[in-house]
């Protein structure tokens, strides 16, 4: 059954519909953007490290329900203003790192 969560940011109200379970193929993206992340190494920038984990995160909406953004990807994701944007990425790490690990509680990967 997809997961309804709705959206911390002040900027962009609303919520996206998450695949719950996720499919293999999510799955394997999700997995895939984490290793991309993973490899990118220390000198990553925060920017570098979204740019990363967005096709797995993607992967995975169902529905953008955000104001004002409509459907998104990797390339049409808002970079700015930088605080509200890294404040929607981590949120959807968050959301879809609980579904991945079947876990109630959220997690955040290892950045």
């Amino acid at each position: 059954m997809p997961k309804r969560v709705s959206s911390p940011s002040s900027r962009w109200t609303g919520g996206v519909v998450l695949s719950d379970p996720l499919t293999l193929p999510q799955a394997l993206s999700w997995e895939k953007a984490i290793r991309n992340m993973q490899e990118r190494g220390k000198d990553a920038t925060i920017t570098d490290v979204n740019y990363a984990l967005l096709p797995g995160i993607c992967a995975c909406v169902e529905k953008w329900e955000l104001e004002g953004l409509g459907e998104l990807t990797p390339d049409t994701f808002p970079a700015t203003p930088r605080r509200q944007s890294i404040e929607l990425i981590n949120w959807l790490i968050n959301e879809i790192t609980a579904i991945y690990t079947g876990e109630e509680e959220k997690a955040n990967p290892e950045v």
